[in-house]
């Protein structure tokens, strides 16, 4: 819901890397919940795509680490249409690593 995600950038606690930003915020259910925002500004709409199974592939590899309860909200910076999957994987696991989902 639009909802969410307008209350998820504004209250909820954020992590940056150079290819990501990872906002997080607790929610009432038992289950994490994941979001993916990529603009216009990653590139045309080939490279958002790419960017979307990037984040989902990167963040499938490190959810088994997370704990539960949690709605995750990933965008993607204008760099992410140029980078390799290794990369992500590890900007997802430094973000993983700064915030309480561990």
């Amino acid at each position: 819901l639009n909802k969410e995600f307008v209350y998820a950038y504004r209250k909820a606690k954020k992590v940056v890397t150079p290819v990501l930003v990872m906002h997080y915020y607790k929610n009432r259910t038992s289950t994490n919940r994941l979001g993916i925002t990529v603009s216009k500004a990653v590139g045309k709409a080939h490279d958002r795509n790419r960017a979307k199974r990037l984040i989902r592939a990167a963040y499938r590899e490190c959810m088994p680490k997370t704990e539960a309860g949690y709605n995750v909200i990933i965008s993607a910076r204008s760099k992410m249409a140029y980078v390799p999957y290794h990369k992500v994987v590890s900007a997802m696991k430094y973000c993983i690593e700064k915030s309480e989902l561990v």
